[in-house]
């Protein structure tokens, strides 16, 4: 009978993972889209969404407590729910930057933009697949669905270098024409705050792999 409601609130927390992933997915489409469309409204909504992330974070916390201190979990449930504590963090700061993101959409709206949208639209796709096959691999108990991660984080990484080179050519260049390169620069932060994203998936996923086997390695 314990063990049965230990299990059912191991399954919770699974669930309450996967929702906070769902969440973070929906943060960064947002404001990705919010960008391309220079939708300042669609923009303030991530904001919202950061709450709800927020929210989860508390719930899994106390629920993480819980477990480890009323339960007396064995080892490997023991791992379970240390991993869970571990990613969150990430999670939340996933939310975060894409509230940054956000931020900047909102102060370039109703501006045309330079170049780099499509790495950027890109980017976005990518780590929002990297952030949901992560708290799959969680879910699934899987270390090869954790390890696609980490590996899909070098595409992501390489897209940057791209899109950097491009926005520190058009900085440079309105440098020497006197015009305002500021643009280009917070479309760089939009880029660099994807890559960030990116590299917290990454971090999930090495938290799956300590789940699986104890041990906890930078895999990038």
């Amino acid at each position: 009978m314990v063990r049965k409601a230990f299990d059912e609130q191991l399954a919770l927390l699974k669930a309450l993972l996967v929702k906070m992933g769902e969440y973070n997915c929906e943060a960064i489409a947002d404001a990705v889209t919010a960008l391309e469309t220079q939708d300042a409204e669609l923009a303030r909504k991530t904001k919202a969404v950061e709450s709800l992330v927020d929210e989860k974070e508390q719930q899994i916390e106390r629920l993480c407590l819980k477990l480890i201190l009323k339960q007396q979990p064995v080892a490997s449930d023991l791992l379970f729910v240390t991993s869970a504590m571990k990613m969150i963090t990430d999670m939340e700061r996933i939310a975060d930057q894409a509230v940054d993101i956000s931020d900047l959409v909102i102060k370039m709206s109703r501006l045309p933009y330079a170049d780099s949208l499509e790495e950027i639209t890109d980017m976005a796709e990518r780590v929002q697949d990297m952030v949901r096959k992560a708290a799959e691999a969680f879910v699934e108990t899987s270390g090869e669905k954790a390890k696609e991660v980490c590996r899909a984080d070098d595409a992501v990484d390489d897209l940057f270098e791209v899109v950097k080179g491009k926005l520190t050519g058009i900085v440079h260049k309105d440098i020497e024409e006197d015009n305002n390169g500021e643009q280009a620069l917070d479309l760089l932060m939009v880029a660099k705050y994807l890559e960030k994203i990116g590299d917290h998936a990454t971090n999930i996923a090495e938290w799956v792999l300590f789940m699986i086997t104890g041990e906890h390695k930078k895999l990038n």
